[in-house]
């Protein structure tokens, strides 16, 4: 018997599951394609589900790189000021 679980959990596209996270789309799908955030490629779309996204909105600048974390943390510096 196999192990596969099917869910009935809907997906998500990029937009939702970056609102979730309070990211941008794109960072979310980079996250993705490294690995980092949980996702399904469907043909040139992302898909998400929120249980997979759960837990991460506390730390996921802990998920990219020091580059990357560090060009964040001063473009929202910029954007306040």
């Amino acid at each position: 018997m196999s192990d596969f679980k099917f869910s009935t959990e809907p997906f998500l596209d990029s937009d939702q599951a970056a609102a979730i996270l309070r990211i941008h789309p794109k960072t979310l799908q980079r996250l993705a394609r490294h690995g980092r955030v949980i996702g399904y490629r469907v043909g040139k779309l992302w898909r998400f589900h929120r249980s997979d996204l759960e837990g991460r909105n506390d730390g996921f600048a802990s998920t990219l790189d020091s580059d990357t974390a560090e060009r964040y943390a001063l473009s929202t510096t910029r954007a306040r000021n």
